[in-house]
């Protein structure tokens, strides 16, 4: 299975990438596939170097802005059934270790933050949807009244996703994006129109959009690990645009590490 690993001392985590040498191209996902048994086989190569199923926490997105804080009491839920997800939830964060969560994306932004000094980790999937519900930044905030992250000491990597070259959208959404300006997210700085003559299409930067919202945060810039690897053109990706409900998706996940595992680091 390909993985971009993401880790600290204390916090664990990645991305899946596709992987055409493993069943159904290594898609994770169970609400977006082909075949369960596939899927519960990816997942089993997963779970080998991260963490047992059974520690698994996961949530059914639904394109909101619902935060969820996830306990070792939520363990289970998701991990080998859809329908036992923490359901209607797009961003998922724990305090708790050895509790695995994480979120599912295609061309949809995914992050990955951690606050290794709690330690706290979260997992936030947002699409142009959720960035308009300026998810990122509500979850950040969250983060910090609730969780007590630091944005000044935290950092966040983001999965790969389709970036704004590739991201042709009407100009209905950009008109979506207008209450993220009073929050103090230059919208206009990352959204461009099409070139074609008449065409009402522009071209959006969804994942500069949560970037501003990380920084809106107060999280500095050396913190925020973008990723380069476009969705729609790089081959180990998986994208809507180019294979619509057939496509798989990425998981980008997280753990804490209990202190059995932080004693044999020290």
């Amino acid at each position: 299975m390909k993985i971009i690993w993401h880790t600290t001392n204390i916090i664990h985590g990645g991305t899946t990438l596709k992987d055409r040498q493993a069943p159904e191209n290594g898609n994770t996902a169970l609400h977006v596939c082909q075949d369960p048994e596939a899927v519960m086989e990816n997942r089993r190569v997963l779970a080998a170097v991260t963490l047992p199923l059974s520690n698994w926490a996961l949530p059914w997105q639904k394109h909101t802005d619902h935060i969820h804080r996830v306990t070792a009491g939520e363990q289970g839920a998701g991990s080998d059934d859809k329908n036992t997800s923490i359901m209607n939830v797009d961003a998922v964060w724990t305090t708790d270790p050895d509790t695995l969560i994480g979120v599912f994306t295609a061309d949809c932004v995914g992050l990955l933050v951690a606050d290794p000094e709690i330690p706290l980790v979260a997992c936030i999937h947002s699409g142009w949807k959720g960035t308009a519900q300026a998810i990122t930044l509500k979850t950040l905030k969250v983060l910090m009244e609730e969780g007590g992250l630091d944005p000044a000491r935290a950092h966040a990597w983001f999965s790969p996703s389709i970036l704004q070259d590739s991201l042709e959208v009407g100009m209905e959404v950009i008109e979506a994006l207008e209450p993220l300006k009073p929050l103090g997210i230059d919208v206009d700085s990352f959204w461009r129109r099409s070139v074609v003559p008449g065409s009402e299409k522009a071209y959006l930067d969804n994942q500069g959009l949560n970037r501003a919202m990380l920084l809106a945060a107060g999280m500095p810039a050396e913190h925020i690990h973008g990723s380069e690897m476009d969705t729609k053109t790089h081959p180990d990706c998986f994208s809507y645009r180019n294979e619509g409900m057939k496509t798989g998706e990425h998981f980008t996940f997280g753990w804490i590490s209990g202190e059995d595992d932080r004693e044999q680091m020290s």
